[in-house]
């Protein structure tokens, strides 16, 4: 539904007391109102919103927020192909041949390497964050190389299959002092419910670690708040979670310090994240698969 005047009355003076409307319930940790799906329930509340405000139904959902999503009876597809036709239109690559890789592998950039761009006005407007105050040329032909393979794949995207088990599975990993100037590291995780994926993080923390079991720890805190806050949503939604969730990690010295209560002076300084990850573990919310 696309409301257009939702938010153009005016400032309301009285005190206003909300319940749910009844045979509805809110969950305590959401906005949520659940009541299944009832297509003749929904066609009245549209109706009912009509009279106050002025609404159009756009019909299935095709197109939200630079995301087209396609339904068919095997799942959901989701992509950008129009919002990666205006990035090539906007490098000026409409020509340009496609490469299978976004990026060099192994390559290290750096912030003061290479020229400074004239303008750095199309750098900022292709929206790549990193040396953004102070883009070189080599920067953005790196971005012309992720532009190129988006030419070569302007459909890749997400599909949600609808028979896929729910089971939660995480993948958690650190590129320890990845990043070649400040030498801060980069945490990476990923969750898939089935064969979807759900969740994802890559990003460069705003710290230093001294190991690389420091930073594989910080790394695994991060991605064991997203399942405890994953398990808690599907929950909420009607799919309560009885197993732990198996997370890969590929340090082993951080799933011994996780299984091993006693902490000493090599692990003092990463205290906050073991206690984190090991009430995780020890509630039975997480759990670390053996290697074979």
């Amino acid at each position: 539904m696309d409301v257009k005047n939702a938010f153009l009355h005016g400032d309301i003076k009285e005190e206003i007391y909300t319940t749910p409307p009844p045979g509805l319930f809110s969950l305590p940790s959401s906005d949520i109102f659940i009541k299944g799906i009832d297509f003749a329930l929904i066609s009245h509340l549209q109706e009912r919103l009509k009279d106050s405000f002025y609404m159009k139904d756009l019909g299935p959902l095709q197109y939200f927020l630079g995301l087209e999503v396609h339904s068919s009876p095997t799942g959901t597809y989701l992509h950008q192909h129009k919002y990666t036709k205006e990035l090539i239109n906007l490098a000026g690559l409409q020509d340009g041949r496609s490469v299978d890789n976004p990026i060099e592998v192994n390559v290290k950039y750096r912030k003061e390497e290479g020229d400074l761009l004239p303008d750095p006005l199309l750098y900022r407007q292709l929206q790549v964050c990193q040396f953004m105050q102070a883009p070189r040329h080599l920067h953005l032909a790196t971005v012309r190389c992720i532009i190129r393979y988006l030419f070569g794949a302007p459909n890749k995207g997400l599909f949600f299959p609808i028979n896929t088990p729910l089971d939660l599975v995480g993948y958690s990993d650190v590129d320890w002092a990845g990043c070649a100037y400040s030498r801060q590291l980069i945490t990476r995780w990923c969750m898939f419910l089935g064969s979807a994926l759900v969740s994802w993080l890559s990003k460069k923390q705003d710290r230093i670690s001294k190991s690389s079991t420091e930073s594989e720890y910080h790394a695994m805190s991060s991605a064991c708040s997203e399942i405890v806050w994953l398990q808690s949503l599907l929950s909420e939604l009607g799919c309560p979670w009885l197993m732990p969730t198996p997370i890969y990690a590929d340090n082993t010295s951080v799933i011994q310090i996780t299984a091993n209560p006693v902490f000493n002076e090599r692990t003092k300084h990463i205290e906050v994240d073991c206690h984190s990850i090991r009430e995780a573990y020890d509630g039975c919310l997480i759990t670390f698969p053996r290697h074979n």
